[in-house]
Formats: structure tokens, sequence, C-alpha cells
């Protein structure tokens, strides 16, 4: 998504941009075209843009239906992507990006690259989508998991597993007294 930075002004403007649910599993897969992914339903953003010298005010939200699998259980199960973002970006020319700088500042890390007046905002947009992806999902608060010697889900069944004997070494400090003095 290519834009004149001289279009932009200090009265924001509504955009959408709609990604698609396959592009976006694959991005995800690193390429693997058969594999799925959380998307079932194209991303959609909605965001605002303004811009005040040579910074730009990037705010909107994001929203797309996913399929989600539980952290303790492995269920599948629905969700939906709500999140709202606000970013802003400095401005810098081509070639005002030097390799030699060792350490950047907030200013380096939020900037966007202008080439001959035009900026892409595709990358910002889909760094925004993917770090609003939850990390980690439940089917419920009080999931059970599975099993960790037969693998069954103790949501469904209990199983007939033994706990093992577990070689605590460490088990003796438990009982050590601190010294009060």
């Amino acid at each position: 998504m290519r834009l004149l930075v001289d279009k932009i002004t200090d009265i924001s403007r509504a955009y959408t941009l709609c990604l698609a649910a396959a592009e976006l599993n694959c991005m995800l897969s690193q390429g693997q075209e058969d594999s799925s992914g959380p998307f079932v339903s194209d991303a959609l953003i909605t965001y605002r843009l303004s811009r005040a010298d040579r910074r730009l005010m990037l705010d909107g939200e994001i929203t797309a239906d996913l399929i989600l699998q539980c952290g303790r259980c492995l269920t599948t199960l629905p969700g939906r992507l709500n999140e709202p973002f606000a970013i802003t970006l400095s401005i810098v020319d081509e070639e005002g990006s030097t390799e030699e700088e060792l350490e950047l500042d907030d200013e380096q890390i939020n900037s966007i690259t202008h080439v001959e007046g035009e900026i892409d905002l595709l990358p910002v947009l889909q760094e925004q989508l993917l770090m609003a992806l939850p990390i980690f999902s439940l089917c419920s608060e009080n999931c059970s998991g599975l099993c960790p010697y037969c693998g069954s889900d103790l949501n469904r069944n209990r199983c007939s597993c033994e706990p093992k004997y577990f070689n605590n070494r460490f088990g003796k400090l438990k009982d050590l007294k601190p010294d009060p003095s």
C-alpha cells in the first residue's frame, strides 16, 4: 500500500485494507502453502492516517475470524480478532539509514523510509496484525489439559495412569529452615 507523503496532511483520512486469509496463513507458515493457519476470514484493517511535519500518526482497528487451538488440551476453538492499534512513525529519507550505528533510538525504531516521495505502509500494518494475534488461548479457564503420560484429554475422561516417581534432588532444601541470625 504505497502512498505519496505530500498527499498526507494534518487532517486525518480514513483508509481500509483487506488482507487475504490464504496469504496471511502462508506468511505465518513461512511459505508452506499446504499448511493451514489461524485465519478463517480475510483480515480487515481500518485506520486513520495523518501527518505532522516529519511524523505519521496511524491508528485503527484490525478484525478477523480465527481458528485457535487451546494451549492445554489442543482442541480447536473459534476466535475473533478485534484489536485497536496506534503508532507514530518518523519519516526518514532513503539515504538517512546507515548500517554503521549499532544502537537504535526510539525514533529510528519507529521510522518509515520514503523512496521518491512514497511510503509503503503494508509492512507496518502486517506487523500490527501479527502482534495482535493471541499467543496463548484456552477453551475454558478450568481446562484440565492432557495427561502427561498417555496424552488423553482430561476434560473428557479420566485416565488410569499412575503418577511416576520424580527424582527431585533438591527436595530436601524445602525442609531447611533459614537461620534467623
